[in-house]
């Protein structure tokens, strides 16, 4: 059953076409929202006429700590909602933003802890020689990222399913590193989407070459509609898999928050 969770997501999404299209029309005003308080952000941040000195640092960290919230929090909104339509796909739900206030503190709390992460790894990455430094980089983000969209997609169910701050980390955390396989089938078709998308664009760019070759002005006019198709395909296919994956994420929470499952936690 686990290893057709992603097509069983599709068929739930499909069979649930209003509900998934207000996920996505949810998503697309996260994204709208997310670049309207970047402009509205950086208008302010340009019109400051400050001297630079101390009382300018501390300025700016609070400016910047302000705006982290605010995306933070707008991201806390959209995503609240879509969590819903998510629940409402395998049980009958009354949206109420009760909870709300909790799940902002939730996703402060997740970000403080991974922003440490990162800084640590910073001071790690700037005591070793730099002609390492990018290997070491790759095999601590590739681990990180993936701990990161885990933890994320995980606690979040948890706490939508009814448990509290401390439970959706700590089981969260917990879940992820003793039963990770039971993830990995949307681990998987995420790695696994990437890799097709770009062997497809690797391939694409080969074949340009080869039949634009003796044409050079065909080659570069060929090379930029690819790359602007690429990249839209890209876009499409990857949040695709992240929406299904989100449905999946859900579904293994509420398959697996049994007493006997929670028992070694």
């Amino acid at each position: 059953m686990r290893g057709f969770l992603f097509i069983d997501s599709l068929k739930l999404a499909k069979s649930n076409l209003n509900k998934a299209g207000s996920m996505i029309l949810f998503d697309a005003l996260f994204i709208v929202s997310f670049f309207g308080l970047q402009n509205l952000f950086t208008y302010f941040a340009q019109s400051l006429v400050i001297e630079k000195t101390l009382m300018f640092g501390l300025i700016l960290l609070i400016f910047t700590l302000i705006y982290y919230l605010l995306i933070l929090l707008v991201y806390s909104l959209f995503k609240y909602i879509l969590l819903d339509f998510i629940k409402s796909l395998f049980e009958k739900t009354e949206f109420s933003f009760k909870r709300l206030g909790q799940f902002y503190s939730l996703n402060i709390i997740i970000s403080g802890i991974f922003f440490a992460i990162i800084i640590m790894f910073n001071f790690l990455l700037a005591s070793i020689k730099q002609t390492y430094a990018p290997y070491v980089f790759i095999v601590m983000a590739i681990p990180y990222f993936i701990i990161l969209y885990l933890t994320i997609n995980i606690s979040h169910s948890l706490f939508y399913e009814g448990f509290s701050i401390k439970e959706a980390i700590n089981k969260g955390f917990k879940l992820i590193f003793t039963k990770i396989k039971i993830y990995r089938a949307t681990i998987f078709m995420l790695i696994l989407s990437a890799l097709l998308l770009w062997l497809i664009f690797i391939g694409s760019g080969y074949l340009i070459s080869l039949l634009a070759s003796k044409n050079y002005s065909l080659y570069l006019s060929s090379y930029g509609y690819m790359k602007h198709i690429s990249i839209v395909i890209f876009y499409v296919v990857f949040y695709f898999v992240i929406l299904i994956n989100r449905i999946s994420f859900y579904n293994i929470c509420r398959k697996n928050i049994t007493p006997k499952v929670w028992g070694f936690l």
